[in-house]
């Protein structure tokens, strides 16, 4: 398991314990399941929050790669739920004044942030691989 994933998934379960509720950013992607529902069109553009409460299912489970499957509500209705380790984007948490956002994954992705970019169309973010030392 990636050592963010693994980060990720501490972090998760310390706030929901903590605070009773945590959300988890999830990006759109064909690896990640959200039951017969799926994503909508909006959300496979924007991601999606999921909300973990003191009304979800306490069972689940996270495999070896740090896959993340359970049972969520979506009103009425429950979907069985499998979450890829790449497609979640991080979590936060409003009761605790905290959020984690993961920078280790290098495909932008429907939640990714946009590039703000100058009156000429080049872009602002300066990128640091151009300042790294070099040896001599």
């Amino acid at each position: 398991m990636k050592k963010q994933v693994q980060y990720l998934q501490k972090l998760f379960y310390d706030i929901w314990n903590d605070f009773g509720r945590v959300y988890l950013i999830v990006r759109y992607s064909d690896n990640t399941v959200i039951g017969k529902r799926g994503f909508t069109d909006e959300e496979k553009k924007q991601g999606l929050v999921l909300v973990f409460n003191n009304k979800t299912s306490t069972s689940l489970n996270w495999d070896g790669e740090g896959n993340l499957s359970c049972v969520l509500a979506f009103g009425p209705r429950k979907e069985e739920v499998t979450i890829h380790h790449d497609d979640m984007l991080g979590l936060l948490s409003p009761e605790a004044g905290v959020q984690f956002i993961r920078s280790d994954i290098g495909k932008k992705g429907p939640a990714a942030a946009p590039e703000e970019h100058t009156a000429q169309g080049k872009p602002q973010v300066v990128s640091m691989r151009d300042f790294k030392k070099r040896k001599t």
